[in-house]
Parts: structure tokens; sequence; C-alpha cells
């Protein structure tokens, strides 16, 4: 029967269907059945100028046996549908991401997985060879459809710029990324309520503006090294070992950057087996471990002694080293020391000391709670460390970057062991109180922790004054052992 056409419903799922009607059908021409399907309105921008623009469009399904025809339709609309977007996109914004975009997809849907020029060059050479022999095959049957009310030839350069890696990927940040994520995973929200869609873009969000104020920069995604995802790692460890953040929920952190990365590039066209390692990959494992009441993960004693030992840190930034002899002689967490505002360090006062409490203005800060709020005597390495930065330190202020960055400079130099993190230095300053014979109420009012939940009860009476607050940090103050003189 010549011209017969057999009506045809997508599947939901394809990208035939976003308009949400079904358009491509089967025709008989002689024994060989073609897809008939027409031109959907959005496409119009493609025909502005043209005499006649098309309102079918016919591809060869390469088959007389018609189940087999029926099998194939599917994925040949789905393959015009993705000329179309790369030929729209770039009609509307060469060079944008939504160009990048649509040529990943018209590569997945010529059967391959997109590769940028550069890529291509460094990989395989039969990989290029079957790209060469796909575009040079697509140009022939392009070639012979000329007479017929087709895609113009015009859209071979799109085949040949998906095929051959013409378009460079897009440099989109890790915020940007969560940001639009719904865009980018589109089924996963579909079915969502408000709120449901609200927990879902947190999800992404809440992690990536970790990201941004931990390592002090917002990366852009392709340039996030695996170096980067384990400062990252350290300073939530680091978070946790403070009490301000769960295990929990650094674990899921790290476990929901991995499938952000695994998603967004897909999205680019991505084979799911090609996909580059996440930097995040397996970061997250373990992480709830840190939530055990019993968990130690401190610095340990010798460690700490071999920190302040004289010389020990000076190959590392001044701003580092003094930051951290103060964290070991005041067991204050990491922002209250890298955060401090000038009018808070007190070097001149009777019993010089620090101001942790909350700041406005230029060097406005929060504190974790009220409990926080204390002031903190300088002793011994952390006086002269205070005395050398009277201003506080301006590199690290606000920055959070502290954390990674000491870490990975006292790792390099042998100064901290493995499996231990620069925050264990506030658990070990509370071990040595400990060992003194200090109370838990009165370790609890020294390092901001609630007196209330140390008690398990009710707390009255007034804090704990800086003249008691010294004899506690100068009875467990270390003393650096003294460099022996060079022999003769």
């Amino acid at each position: 029967m010549p011209n017969e056409l057999i009506p045809y419903r997508a599947d939901a799922t394809s990208l035939a269907t976003q308009e949400g009607i079904w358009m491509a059908g089967l025709a008989k021409r002689g024994e060989t059945w073609h897809l008939r399907m027409r031109v959907p309105r959005r496409y119009d921008p493609l025909w502005v100028g043209m005499k006649k623009p098309p309102k079918e469009i016919h591809r060869s399904l390469k088959t007389g046996d018609k189940k087999e025809a029926m099998a194939r339709l599917a994925a040949v609309e789905a393959q015009i549908l993705a000329e179309l977007d790369a030929r729209l996109a770039g009609v509307d914004l060469p060079g944008s991401r939504s160009h990048y975009e649509a040529i990943a997809r018209l590569t997945t849907a010529r059967g391959f997985g997109y590769r940028t020029a550069g890529e291509l060059a460094d990989g395989d050479l039969g990989d290029v060879l079957r790209r060469v022999e796909k575009v040079q095959e697509v140009e022939k049957e392009k070639a012979r459809g000329k007479d017929r009310k087709d895609v113009k030839p015009a859209h071979m350069t799109e085949t040949a710029l998906a095929l051959l890696g013409g378009v460079d990927r897009p440099r989109e940040t890790l915020l940007e990324i969560a940001e639009r994520m719904e865009e980018i995973s589109p089924l996963d929200v579909r079915d969502k309520n408000q709120k449901q869609r609200r927990v879902w873009r947190d999800r992404w969000l809440r992690p990536a503006k970790k990201v941004k104020e931990l390592l002090g920069r917002d990366p852009v995604l392709d340039e996030i090294s695996r170096a980067d995802a384990i400062d990252f790692r350290d300073a939530l460890q680091d978070r946790i070992l403070d009490g301000d953040m769960k295990g929990s929920s650094a674990q899921k952190d790290l476990q929901n950057l991995n499938r952000m990365w695994k998603l967004y590039h897909a999205s680019l066209g991505y084979d799911v087996a090609e996909i580059p390692p996440s930097p995040f990959r397996g970061l997250g494992e373990g992480m709830s471990k840190l939530d055990d009441e019993g968990r130690k993960d401190e610095v340990p004693i010798d460690a700490v002694e071999n920190i302040v030992h004289p010389g020990a840190m000076d190959d590392l930034h001044p701003e580092l080293r003094d930051i951290t002899l103060i964290l070991i002689e005041t067991g204050c967490r990491q922002s209250e020391v890298t955060d401090l505002p000038p009018h808070h360090i007190h070097l001149d006062d009777p019993i010089p000391h620090i101001e942790i409490r909350r700041a406005t203005g230029e060097f406005a800060r929060e504190l974790k709670n009220k409990h926080s709020t204390r002031n903190v005597p300088l002793v011994g390495v952390a006086l002269g460390a205070m005395r050398r930065h009277p201003e506080g330190f301006p590199k690290y202020r606000g920055t959070g970057t502290y954390s990674g960055e000491a870490n990975r400079s006292l790792r390099a130099a042998g100064l901290l062991p493995d499996g231990v993190t620069i925050g264990g230095l506030r658990h070990s300053f509370e071990t040595r109180l400990k060992n003194t014979g200090v109370d838990s109420d009165d370790r609890a009012e020294l390092m901001g922790h609630s007196v209330k939940r140390a008690r398990g009860r009710e707390w009255y009476g007034d804090s704990m004054p800086l003249e008691k607050r010294l004899e506690y940090h100068q009875k467990i103050e270390i003393q650096p052992v003294k460099q022996l003189p060079a022999p003769d």
C-alpha cells in the first residue's frame, strides 16, 4: 500500500513528547518504511527567510519490515529533534551553554559520547575515524534526500561539530550548577510538591555553598581537583569535631556532590561509563561514625609538642603558623581565631586576652551559640603569636580556608599524623584540662560549651572570671623544648 501512514505515540519520556502531543508516524514508500512527522512550531526560527518552510520531516528507516520500523521510530525521532535543537541553539545563542548541550544531545543521538577536539586528539585514533565515517555517512544520506522536504543540509554543520568536538565544554561553577539542577534532572522533580522541590533543591545548594565557604571560592566544576575535595572533606571533619555539624550531614553533603557531578556530566552527553571520576568519590564514607559519643580524634600530645617546637613551622605562612599556636593554647574553634576583629584583641590589658563574641560592621561575625561568648586568656606560645598579629589575621578572616591549608601544610611538614585533622587540637585542649583535674563544668565554660548540658540540669551563678580562666590555662601551658646550641 503506497504512502501508508501509521500514527505512532512516542514513549512519555522521549524528546518527541516535549510539546505534549505525538508527532511521528510511519509512511511506506515503495518497499521501505520512513518516519514522517510534522515540524514543531518551536523550530520556526530555523526557517526565517525561506519561501516554503518545511511542514513535515521524512527520514528513511532503512527497512521493509513494519515491526522493525516501529522499533526504530522513537530513536530516529529523538535524533531528528536533537538535530533541530542543536540548530536552534546555534541560531539563538552561538557559543552558549544551551548550544553545547544541544550539540552534546546530538552526539548521543548519533551513537557517540561527546568529546572536545582536544580530548579526541588525546584519545583513541579508531574512535576519531569512526566519527569521521559517521559524518560522511550522514552527509551522503542528506545528499540523497535533497529532493525531499527534509531537514535542510545546513544541519550538517551541527553534526560535524557534535561528532568531531567543535564546541568547548561550558565552564560552570559548582554553585551555578547546583542552582539549575531542576533543569539538569527534571524527572527527579516532576511529581514533587512545592515543599518537596525546596528540600530537593537544598540537597544540591547546601553542599555547593559549603564548598564556596570552606575553600574560599566557587570553583569551576571540571577544575575541582582531588586535593580540593580532600581539603573540603577535612574542613567538614573539623566542623564535626567542633560540634558545628553532624557527621551524617557531612557524609550526605559529600555523597550529593558526587551525585551532582555524575548527573551534570550525563546531561552534557557523556556516556555513563565515560564520565570522568568525581573528585568527591568515596570521601563521605565513614563520616557518620564521627557522631559517636565516644569518638577520639584529637591530636596526640607528642604531636602537639612537635608543632610548638621552635622552628618546626618556620616554612609555613606566618598567619597559618600563629593561628595554629593560638588554637593549641586556647582551645578555641578555628573561626573564633581566624575571624577575630582587631577590637576584640586586648594585648595591653593586665591579663592579655581575646574576646569571643558577636561582631557587626566591617568585621561582622556570628557565633555558634550564646555559650560561645567568653574571654580567653593568652599564655605561652599563644601570647607570642597574638603579639605578632595585633590586628588579627586578614588572610584567613572570613574565608574558611585555614582548615584545608593547615591540614595540608602540617601533613607535608610531618607534624600532623595521618587520620587526624587540625580540628583535633580543640579536643586535645580539653583532654589536657581533664588530665589536670579540671571538672566538666569548668571545661565547658573554658571552651564555650553549655554548662547546663554538661551538668544535665539548669545552671545558675556568674560566669568564670578571667583570673580563674588564666589559672587553668597556665596549668596546662605547653613549654616548648629549647633548641640545643649547634656543636662547635
